[in-house]
Order: structure tokens, then C-alpha cells, then sequence
């Protein structure tokens, strides 16, 4: 009798499972019952999120408000011209037909997490949305983050399975949205420094959650300082140091880098150079590990599968680039011809899929 893969071991049929991509396992579900039942189960969502960091990323990017990009990162380089083309994705925007929020605003990408992607847009408000699933809310808040706050970021409580938009307005107040209660609450969390010394420090913003905090870039009298980092579990601040100080001429940012929290610097002094400080072991100092491109100002977007490569963009945002550790640079790849170029800083992230659905939606 010949049997099917439905015959295999319940756990033989899920590992097979947790080896496929998230797009992948979203149309897989209406194969049948037993296969949207496996699949929509939440433990086994659980399961493949872990899995999820031995797959492919991908940089999201707004393209026009109306259609977002998604590219394979690790395939753009793959010399089967299926593969390739395989590897770059046009998605429509959650906001469909709504032309009066695609065209008054640009939507900046504050980052992703756990396969949702973050859209803001001034003034008032943010989507949560999952490209996958399109599990998708709309969080509308009082703030102009331009003219109201003084740092705003994104976040996953992993002790309550919550998402959450937290805001510091210029009155010092400490604003957090919490998508499972879908409700704003005020945090009595205590700044690690002075109000007076609070009034002349400028923040990076949107902040960077890693490792269940978010990290902001301080930049006090003209220079990038210290990192300030929200403890989204104790609800609480506190600070610690950059590797190096530079002038705020010099574009920085935090990224994550092979699991890693990373700075880099771009330098036009004496010639261009990309800085990349990589902090190993997370909040150890003497961790922090350099390294330097010269000759060209890029911005790092992750390692290579095989961990000895940077994949990177150019600061136009047009091309993608791969140099090895020691700086050299191994390819180049032309990716926006047909966007509208400018501000494409705030514009992307990178992303990994995944069929994670919102608190209230499960």
C-alpha cells in the first residue's frame, strides 16, 4: 500500500515542517485539516520562530507607501537567475486603497520583530503587520514624534507575549502601549541621569530592541555619548558605553550583526571609512570588536550565512554590497532602479519571516 507523507510520525512531520520557510508554510496550511491544524498550532509557531534565525533575512523597505520590497539578502548573489529572481518580492501595504494615509507622510520603518514589521507615520500613528500572515493593528497616539518627543521605540515583552510602543515626551513622561491590553499606561521608570542633564542630551530615534531592551544613542554637546536602554521587563533605564566617541557630523546608528548588538560609524574625515564595532558578549566592555572598510561609507545590515561576510547598503540606498571582514569589497548589486530615492534612511530593516499573529487576533 503506498502511503503518504500524512502517514509519517507526528514529530517526523513536524521537524520536516519547521526546516520550511514561513511564506512557505502559509499556503501549505490549506493542504488539509491536519495540516492547518499543525501549522496554526501556536506551539509549533513558537517552534518555528526559534528556528527562524537558520533562515535567509530579508531587507524590507517602503518603497512608495503603496508597495513595500522584500529581498532575500543571501540570494542576491546566487548566480541561478531563478533564484535571483526569486530573491526580490514587491508586497502591497497594509493601508490598501487609503490614499489620504499613503500620500501625506512618508512611513518610516522603526524596525521589526519576531516577523512584524513596524510602520510609523507622523503625525499619530503605527502599524504592527506581519507580511506572512497579514495579522495587522493600527496604534494611534497623541505625540508628534518630531515635535513632542524626545525618544520613542518598539518592543516585545516575551514574559506577557506583548508588543509595545513606548514614548518620552519632552515633559520627561514616559508613555508605554501595550497591544494585549490595547491600552496606554504611564511608566514610573526614573531617567539614570538628571533632568538637567536629561534637557541637553539628544536621542537616536526610533531606539533598538535586543535582547529584550530597547537602545537609544545619546548625543550630548555635540558628540554620540553613551547608549541608553530600556529594560522592557523591570520597566526600567539605564545606560552604557559606546566603544568610541564621534562628533554627530558622522552618520552612526545601532545595529544587530550575527545575534550581536553592532554600532558603525561613517567617517568622511581623511578620506571614507566604515566603522563597525560588534559588542560579542552582550553589556561586556571588553567585547566590543573592530572592524574597518575603507575607501567607502556603508551601512551594515547583517553577516552572511556563513558569518564571514558583511552584507551592506550603499548611504543612497541603491545598491547592496558584500565585503568580507578584512574590508575588502566582493560584490555589488544594483537593487532600486524604480523607487523614489531620498530618505531612504528610516525607510528599511531587515526581516525575517515568520507566522507570529498579534495578541488580540489569536
Amino acid at each position: 500500500m503506498q502511503k503518504s507523507i500524512n502517514d509519517l510520525p507526528l514529530e517526523l512531520f513536524q521537524a520536516i515542517l519547521l526546516r520550511v520557510q514561513a511564506k512557505d508554510l502559509f499556503r501549505l496550511k490549506f493542504v488539509s485539516k491536519l495540516w492547518f491544524s499543525l501549522i496554526s498550532d501556536s506551539n509549533f509557531v513558537e517552534l518555528h520562530l526559534h528556528h527562524s534565525s537558520g533562515f535567509a533575512p530579508s531587507l524590507f523597505f517602503n518603497k512608495n507607501n503603496e508597495e513595500a520590497r522584500l529581498v532575500d539578502l543571501h540570494a542576491l548573489y546566487n548566480e541561478d537567475e531563478e533564484i535571483l529572481h526569486a530573491a526580490i518580492k514587491d508586497v502591497p501595504l497594509p493601508f490598501g486603497n487609503n490614499k489620504k494615509e499613503r500620500d501625506s507622510y512618508y512611513f518610516v520603518v522603526p524596525g521589526s520583530y519576531r516577523g512584524f514589521v513596524f510602520l510609523h507615520r507622523e503625525p499619530g500613528f503605527i502599524i504592527i503587520w506581519n507580511p506572512v500572515t497579514g495579522s495587522c493593528k493600527k496604534v494611534s497616539h497623541g505625540y508628534s514624534i518630531k515635535k513632542d518627543a524626545i525618544l520613542y521605540g518598539v518592543a516585545y515583552d516575551a514574559s506577557n507575549d506583548d508588543y509595545l510602543i513606548v514614548i518620552a515626551a519632552k515633559r520627561y513622561r514616559v508613555d508605554c502601549f501595550s497591544l494585549r491590553t490595547n491600552s496606554w499606561i504611564k511608566i514610573d521608570a526614573v531617567f539614570p541621569f538628571p533632568i538637567s542633564i536629561l534637557r541637553q542630551c539628544l536621542f537616536y530615534s526610533p531606539g533598538l530592541f535586543f535582547n529584550g531592551a530597547i537602545h537609544w544613542m545619546i548625543i550630548q554637546d555635540s558628540c554620540y555619548k553613551d547608549m541608553l536602554i530600556f529594560d522592557v521587563k523591570e520597566r526600567s533605564f539605564s545606560t552604557m558605553a559606546l566603544p568610541e566617541k564621534d562628533h554627530v557630523g558622522t552618520l552612526s546608528d545601532l545595529v544587530i550583526l550575527g545575534e550581536c548588538l553592532a554600532l558603525y560609524l561613517l567617517s568622511y574625515d581623511n578620506g571614507k571609512k566604515t566603522k563597525i564595532w560588534v559588542m560579542k558578549e552582550y553589556k561586556v566592555q571588553s567585547s566590543w570588536t573592530l572592524y574597518q572598510i575603507h575607501n567607502i561609507c556603508m551601512i551594515p545590515l547583517v553577516l552572511s550565512s556563513n558569518g564571514s561576510d558583511f552584507i551592506m547598503q550603499d548611504t543612497k540606498g541603491d545598491k547592496i554590497y558584500k565585503c568580507n571582514l578584512e574590508g575588502e569589497l566582493l560584490q555589488c548589486f544594483q537593487l532600486f532602479s524604480d523607487v523614489i530615492h531620498g530618505a531612504f534612511f528610516r525607510r528599511c530593516t531587515v526581516y525575517t519571516q515568520s507566522l507570529a499573529t498579534l495578541p488580540n487576533n489569536n
